[in-house]
């Protein structure tokens, strides 16, 4: 049991790992990019708010541009009790953390409920041998979600302050309603969420370059200003005359999700006869030192199961029923597998919707996939129709 327990589990890991999809990073540390971390709220009353918020800051400083994410799993709150700061943080401690971290410059701050309903949050930003930079803000306190278009805002405006920002703008960017990579200046920025990605960029003039689903990438240029948001549509892959790329490109530059499934499926169902192949092999085994020990139980003995006594009927009769459940295991997993992989396989060759029409060589030809499986065997044929 606990070799099909691990069987499973070997499976199910690989199917994690093909479905599991790319996560945008913040721009690499640079001569033109500033490192930064944001320390996690510290509140004693509102934690929810707080983790929003800190997770919204965070975002804002991956999209901004000219700054990087530094990561860190410590929160303000461990580093001041570690560090021995007075209740009030002062300057010697807020400079013994940055020394602990090993930056030059960090977010912090401290969230409280002043009024019912009303969270005020107030944001500091530390530079070594410079002034702290404060900013606040107040919101409702049923704001906790860190992708909720107020608190992102929220979290926008605190960064440019503590930052001094106001020279950004905001970029929208426009682009089908699927996924897709945004980068900016030759960047990675993010991506696409719906077809669209809201960029905090400096002001003066931008490539944008966009590339959603199984697409090829396309390049806008922008000018921002200053305290302003423009909106950038992109076109459908090909150049034709429409608003956005939503509409005529959305089936070629769409997330290929029958492929993805399929090959998904093949891996999966590869990795189930793999599994079943193993249990064949220890079927092989246990059928072989059953029939070892059959030869040493009298031959007057028709039922090993039947006699407790003749220590080899015992172990014959044991090895016997090992073998059995092995075999049985070896048929599930080995049905599964082909199941899986006939449906992969059937997915990925009869997905159309996103070729390109088919060349004259081939025109007229189809493939069918034709599985058989039987008492005695299974097997997967591959036909092709002109």
């Amino acid at each position: 049991m606990r070799r099909v327990v691990s069987l499973l589990w070997l499976g199910l890991t690989a199917f994690a790992l093909c479905v599991v999809p790319r996560v945008a990073r913040a721009e690499a540390p640079g001569s033109k990019a500033v490192p930064i971390y944001v320390l996690s709220i510290w509140t004693n009353d509102v934690d929810d708010q707080a983790d929003a918020l800190t997770q919204a800051l965070r975002a804002r400083v991956r999209q901004a541009a000219g700054w990087s994410l530094a990561e860190s799993s410590q929160s303000f709150e461990t580093l001041a009790i570690a560090l021995r700061c007075p209740p009030t943080p002062n300057p010697a401690c807020l400079e013994r953390i940055g020394d602990q971290l090993h930056t030059d410059r960090y977010i912090w701050g401290t969230m409280a409920r002043d009024k019912p309903g009303e969270v005020t949050a107030d944001v500091r930003l530390w530079a070594r041998g410079k002034l702290d930079v404060e900013a606040s803000e107040t919101y409702a306190e049923s704001i906790k979600d860190p992708g909720d278009e107020t608190l992102r805002g929220v979290a926008g405006r605190l960064f440019a302050k503590v930052t001094g920002g106001g020279g950004a703008g905001t970029v929208v960017v426009h682009a089908g309603s699927g996924g897709g990579s945004v980068a900016v200046d030759g960047v990675d920025k993010g991506s696409l969420d719906g077809g669209v990605a809201k960029l905090d960029l400096a002001a003066g003039t931008h490539t944008v370059t966009v590339k959603a689903g199984g697409g090829q990438a396309v390049e806008r240029t922008v000018n921002v200003k200053p305290g302003a948001e423009v909106s950038l549509d992109f076109l459908a892959a090909g150049g034709g005359e429409s608003e956005t790329a939503g509409e005529s490109g959305e089936s070629k530059g769409g997330f290929p999700l029958r492929k993805v499934l399929g090959y998904t499926a093949i891996v999966a169902g590869a990795g189930l006869i793999a599994g079943a192949a193993v249990e064949g092999v220890a079927w092989v085994n246990d059928k072989s030192a059953s029939d070892d020990d059959r030869k040493n139980v009298p031959s007057n003995v028709t039922d090993v199961c039947a006699d407790g006594v003749n220590t080899a009927a015992v172990d014959a009769c044991n090895k016997s029923k090992d073998a059995t459940s092995v075999a049985t295991i070896g048929w599930i997993l080995g049905g599964a597998g082909v199941v899986l992989a006939v449906t992969g396989l059937w997915l990925v060759l009869g997905d159309h919707g996103s070729d390109e029409a088919p060349a004259a060589s081939t025109a007229g030809r189809r493939w069918d996939v034709v599985p058989s499986v039987g008492p005695g065997a299974g097997r997967l044929d591959l036909r092709l129709a002109f």
